[in-house]
Formats: C-alpha cells, sequence, structure tokens
C-alpha cells in the first residue's frame, strides 16, 4: 500500500526520487540477461531410435557447426560417432564466438544419457543476451547407427529473438530427412554406437564428408539386434516420420519480481 507523502518531503525530492528509480529500472532492464528451457522429446516408437544428449548453443549466427559436403569437425565427428556431451564442440563454438552459451540437455532427474524413445529432456542456457545469442542450434547422434546425427546447417536458421530483441522461439519438429551423415565412418552393425556387444570406438575410418543419411536404407544392420537399453531394435520410417521435436520458453528470474516492485515504488512516489 502506499503512503502520502510525509509533510517534510518536498515535490522537489519527490521528483528526483522517481528520476533514480526510473534510471535503475532503465538500466536494469536494458541489463536484464534473459534465461531460455529448451525441452527436446524423442517422438519415435518404443522400440526405434533415440539420441545422444542434444548440444544446444545461443549465438549471434557466428556459429557455424558444420557444411553439407565438407568434412565434419573434430567436435561434430566425436558427438556423430560417439555420442559425446559436446565437450570439444562446445570448445568450438566457444572459438567462433566467446559470448555464445552452450550446454547438453539432460534428463529429467539430471545426468546425462540417451533420449530414448518417448521420453524428453531439457536444458536451460542462462545468461541470454537477445542479441549476442539471437539464434539457436543442436547438435546430437542419432542412435543405433556409426555416425548419424541431427543438426542445422545454417546457424541463422532458427530464431530465439528477432531484430528489435523481442523471444520469438515457438519450437519445431524435425523429420526422417533431416538427418546427416558425418562421412566419418563406415555405416555398419560393427562399431555401432547403442547395440549391445559393440564398441562405438570401433568402427571403420571413412574419411568421407557431411551428406544427407540414407535414412531409408541405413538402419536395416540394426534391425533385431538388442540394444543398450536392453529392448530389440525395430524401427521403420520415411522422410516424413515426424522424430524430435524442440519446445522452448522463457524461464521467469527473480529479478523480474524485484523490477515489478520498481514499478510500483515508482507508482507511488508520482501520487
Amino acid at each position: 500500500m502506499c503512503n502520502e507523502s510525509l509533510p517534510n518531503e518536498s515535490p522537489t525530492m519527490n521528483r528526483y526520487s522517481t528520476f533514480a528509480i526510473l534510471s535503475l529500472l532503465s538500466l536494469s532492464t536494458q541489463a536484464m540477461a534473459v534465461d531460455v528451457r529448451v525441452t527436446v522429446t524423442n517422438l519415435l516408437g518404443p522400440t526405434s531410435s533415440a539420441f545422444s544428449p542434444i548440444i544446444t548453443s545461443a549465438h549471434s549466427g557466428a556459429v557455424d557447426q558444420f557444411n553439407s559436403g565438407s568434412a565434419a569437425s573434430p567436435g561434430v565427428e566425436d558427438v556423430a560417432e560417439l555420442g559425446a556431451t559436446g565437450a570439444t564442440l562446445i570448445t568450438e563454438i566457444l572459438a567462433q564466438q566467446p559470448t555464445a552459451i552452450a550446454a547438453p540437455t539432460q534428463n529429467a532427474g539430471g545426468g546425462f544419457g540417451p533420449l530414448l524413445p518417448g521420453a524428453s529432456q531439457s536444458v536451460v542456457l542462462s545468461g541470454l543476451d537477445p542479441m549476442a545469442n539471437r539464434y539457436f542450434s543442436y547438435l546430437s547422434m542419432f542412435v543405433p547407427s556409426n555416425d548419424t546425427f541431427i543438426g542445422n546447417d545454417s546457424p541463422t536458421a532458427i530464431q530465439l529473438f528477432d531484430a528489435g530483441g523481442a523471444f520469438i522461439a515457438g519450437g519445431f519438429t524435425l523429420t526422417a530427412d533431416r538427418l546427416w551423415d558425418a562421412g566419418s565412418e563406415v555405416n555398419g552393425l560393427f562399431g555401432s554406437a547403442f547395440i549391445a556387444g559393440q564398441s562405438a570406438a570401433d568402427g571403420a575410418d571413412e574419411g568421407g564428408v557431411v551428406t544427407a543419411a540414407d535414412f531409408a536404407n541405413g538402419f536395416d544392420f540394426y534391425q533385431g539386434q538388442t540394444t543398450g537399453p536392453g529392448y530389440v531394435y525395430a524401427s521403420s520410417f520415411n522422410a516424413d516420420t515426424p522424430i524430435i521435436s524442440f519446445a522452448f520458453e522463457v524461464v521467469p528470474e527473480p529479478s523480474t519480481a524485484a523490477l515489478a516492485a520498481l514499478l510500483a515504488l515508482t507508482a507511488c512516489l508520482r501520487r
């Protein structure tokens, strides 16, 4: 509740107080970073494919993770072949833009692991600057496979914020025709990830370039094989099959409440 001005408070004092608070409010608003939660959901059936933790990043458009027709970087190869949590890839991202924010998704109970069919994972990208972190990128291994992955080839394809800094990310869904082959390892049962009795580190080097994955025939090796989690792999999908969804939401910060309190106080001083 607002109180009336005390007898010894002058209109001039109120004006200065209001000016000071509004100045602080303006500075706080300009400096306030944004936290965005990214939630991913595996849309495939219960005996189908999984994903390694999704390496997410927010950047200015300067972060180009890979290009179709070019050799995969060590960071992309690390994720696409081993399902790694992205230490090498994140180092590459930060080398391209030191102010980028990057992190892998985690399971609901915490910790890293495969994104199994029907399951969801999330991560909060904290402290985003709507200008320096305007665009979103992702990369993850699609398993079982030798070096199949998902990722956006264009660094400016997905916007979190518009040119004015407003949050506009609404989410998207990928279909199977968006799968990539890193071209770094020969495809086959030997050396495949996510299959019981195989080691992802054993695959034979291919020395190729990134191309669109052969989603129609490239997974026949794994049919009937027991996966690491214990289920027998049985899956079929075509170019239009939805495989994974991405959703975005702003996470409210305590500073939001503080700014609201400043606004209320300013309103009181204006009386």
